[in-house]
């Protein structure tokens, strides 16, 4: 079984508990969260220590140990310490509901990312363009594009909505069940030809629901280019095992190497957004635009915007 079936069925497997937890979450009872909470934790951790081969470790009975174990395997399982021992602790531990979601929420992600990287999971190298390896990419729908364009930089969402730029939940979190902290980090990944990643994420964002195959209603997203030694070495640049490019609060407009918009367009409404003439002119020699015929499907689009931003540097 390859990897992305092994996953599928963890995921399967997994559902029910997990969908007990978030049910008693919403009903406010701490007990039952607790201990679906801490059930489903004990089955991603045994699912991953599994994959590296520790079937002795992966008996034990406490996320805490099994945290413990795996961490010996991956040093990242270290950072959830507190995690397992809230877990093991349960409703006697007087914390909310919410804060038993999280821990599993993160535990989970965790898990299957790590056992992804245990197993060998990774884009196919003849699906990555190697004139793009120093890149990252921030896709977005083209009305915030425009309000990144606005506001100078790329701003996380819990800082969007300290702003009262947004309100409500984002799709990854109600959907994709992200932990909490993530809302505090703007994103990135590689421009990759095969996932278009940016691309679901995108057009989830834009939907309100998540939608991995883009068959209906697909908008090609705004493309932001940025080299990764730069956001590797900001200040609030994090690697957490699972999101491994991602920075705190906000990230300035100013160090894009390019960004490709879908439609002329949409190039000027964004543009247009832009306070400061001097940064408007900086930014209009970095902005192209995607070729017509490319936008009707994401991998067509991303491949098309890909080659331009090769060309471009």
């Amino acid at each position: 079984m390859d990897f992305v079936d092994w996953m599928h069925e963890t995921h399967r497997i997994a559902d029910q508990p997990l969908r007990a937890a978030l049910a008693a979450a919403e009903q406010g009872d701490a007990e039952a969260c607790a201990s679906a909470a801490r059930e489903t934790a004990l089955f991603y951790l045994r699912r991953y220590l599994e994959v590296v081969g520790d079937e002795e470790a992966a008996a034990g009975d406490s996320v805490a140990c099994l945290l413990e174990a795996a961490a010996r395997h991956d040093p990242y399982f270290e950072r959830l310490r507190a995690e397992g021992e809230l877990l093991d602790a349960g409703s006697g531990s007087g914390a909310s509901t919410d804060d038993f979601v999280d821990a599993l929420k993160e535990i989970r992600f965790l898990a299957m990312a790590r056992a992804g990287k245990a197993r060998g999971f990774s884009i196919e190298p003849d699906e990555s363009d190697p004139r793009l390896d120093k890149l990252l990419t921030h896709s977005t729908p083209v009305d915030r594009a425009c309000s990144i364009f606005a506001q100078g930089a790329i701003v996380s969402f819990n800082r969007c909505a300290q702003l009262g730029m947004l309100s409500g939940l984002p799709v990854g979190a109600k959907a994709w069940h992200n932990p909490r902290r993530l809302l505090d980090f703007v994103m990135f990944h590689i421009p990759d030809n095969r996932y278009c990643a940016g691309e679901k994420v995108a057009n989830s964002q834009r939907k309100g629901w998540v939608d991995e195959a883009l068959e209906d209603d697909y908008q090609p997203s705004v493309r932001l280019f940025f080299r990764r030694a730069e956001i590797e070495t900001l200040p609030g640049f994090d690697d957490d095992g699972l999101h491994q490019f991602m920075v705190r609060d906000e990230v300035s407009l100013d160090l894009i190497v390019c960004a490709v918009f879908p439609s002329q367009q949409a190039r000027e409404e964004a543009l247009a957004r832009v306070r400061e003439p001097e940064r408007r002119e900086r930014l209009a020699a970095r902005c192209l635009i995607a070729p017509p015929d490319s936008c009707a499907d994401p991998q067509s689009y991303v491949r098309a915007t890909n080659e331009m931003v090769a060309k471009f540097l």
